[in-house]
């Protein structure tokens, strides 16, 4: 054995004895351990210890006995423990050969770079098919959105599975994949499922962080301060709303967030820094290019935004601002603003509960009467939550006498068993 190879396999079996943190007296036991049956035959272990020695120096070489107990110990093949030194200086030299040249290499590494399973055309399609079920959000029957919101988003889930991205695309596929999950958010919500809410609200989160979108991380944040309201968590729906405040670029998104910043505040009894929050709230419509809004899951045309003020009024109990906040909202529709259920709902209700506050029954049954013609596919959490409102408000002891608020009273009590959140209640209980 030449001098070469007994230097070369000296440091290859020091090497990986030191990478499995062993000293010399344990390489020793190792070797001793791996004989086996045949370990009655090997030296004892002092002289076994000095034979690991002298290996290591490189002194003496590794017989072909010794060199498979150092295969065994290691669980490696012998080529690779104890090359050939010949050889691989052979193998080196043959690179440019074989045309494994450092260029090929490098150019099969750049095409590795570009390689995608999704192209950017199709991420775009997503992300426009996304927009478009924030636009239905409003419109469609809520379960109809949600079931195919789910179905885009296991898409986009499996196209980031099953391959590799560049890395903007992947960036792209998580922000569409956070507006999808902030979306089901707003939609478990709106149904009374909480818990679904919550976990894809929270992997929103971690799509939104991923993608470093703040345009994601706001639409998840109101998401998240919605159905931390629901949840009559209302300390942390204000500061779910105030983060995405703080991030938020100027958009409807922020309008939004600010108004649910001061519903939150209103449930908190706050109602000084919940007027300021509607302040902050036409600032920030102030800052929007175009007044020309949609109606979208993330929007929040005129007569949203007086929705708010509504409830906001409906907590310092004035009844005078209540009405002419619905007047603002029917302003807006008469203007032109995008009309949709919910909006026009909340809006009849909130001037309802106003007419109570005045002591009004009659008016409060006028505002209502449209409202409970809406189908049970569209009564969500928000509406049917504000009618349970109104019935504890004709439970007052001045409308005990009344025809009209007892038939009032049985009206809601009919329209909220059909309510979407109720019949999930229902369907747990059969669960």
């Amino acid at each position: 054995m030449s001098v070469d190879t007994r230097r070369l396999h000296a440091e290859r079996v020091r090497t990986e004895r030191k990478a499995r943190g062993w000293d010399k007296p344990e390489m020793a036991r190792q070797l001793a351990r791996s004989a086996g049956d045949a370990r009655g035959s090997l030296p004892d272990y002092e002289c076994l210890l000095t034979y690991v020695k002298r290996w290591e120096r490189g002194t003496v070489g590794i017989s072909e006995r010794y060199r498979l107990l150092y295969c065994r110990a290691f669980d490696m093949a012998e080529e690779d423990l104890f090359p050939d030194p010949e050889n691989t200086t052979a193998k080196q030299s043959s690179l440019v050969d074989t045309g494994k040249s450092v260029v090929s290499e490098t150019i099969e590494f750049a095409a590795w770079l570009e390689q995608s399973n999704v192209g950017d055309s199709a991420i775009e399609m997503l992300r426009e098919n996304s927009r478009r079920l924030s636009y239905e959000y409003p419109r469609r029957p809520p379960l109809d959105v949600m079931a195919d919101t789910e179905v885009l988003q296991n898409g986009v889930a499996t196209i980031l599975r099953s391959g590799r991205q560049r890395i903007n695309q992947t960036k792209a596929l998580l922000e569409v994949s956070a507006e999808l999950l902030a979306l089901l958010t707003l939609l478990a919500g709106d149904v009374g499922r909480y818990r679904v809410a919550g976990a894809c609200g929270r992997t929103a989160w971690t799509c939104a962080e991923e993608a470093d979108s703040d345009f994601a991380r706001a639409l998840v944040l109101i998401a998240q301060s919605k159905t931390a309201r629901w949840e009559k968590d209302f300390a942390e729906a204000a500061n779910l709303a105030g983060k995405g405040l703080e991030l938020s670029p100027a958009g409807p998104e922020k309008v939004l967030l600010a108004v649910s910043k001061a519903t939150a505040l209103k449930s908190l009894g706050d109602l000084e820094r919940a007027r300021c929050a509607l302040v902050a709230a036409d600032g920030a419509r102030d800052e929007i290019a175009s007044l020309d809004e949609d109606a979208t899951a993330w929007s929040c045309p005129r007569a949203r935004q007086a929705t708010y003020a509504l409830q906001v009024h409906l907590g310092a109990r004035d009844p005078g601002a209540m009405l002419r906040a619905a007047e603002t909202a029917d302003g807006a529709w008469a203007d032109g603003d995008p009309w949709v259920y919910g909006t026009w709902a909340q809006v009849r209700i909130g001037a309802a509960l106003a007419h109570l506050l005045n002591g009004d029954p009659e008016g409060a049954q006028a505002e209502l009467t449209s409202v409970f013609e809406i189908g049970p596919a569209f009564r969500v959490t928000t509406i049917s939550g504000r009618m349970k409102a109104i019935g504890r408000g004709l439970e007052d002891r001045r409308y005990r006498a009344s025809d009209t608020a007892t038939t009032l009273r049985e009206q809601i009590r009919r329209f909220r068993l059909e309510s979407l959140d109720a019949r999930e209640g229902r369907t747990r209980e059969v669960r």
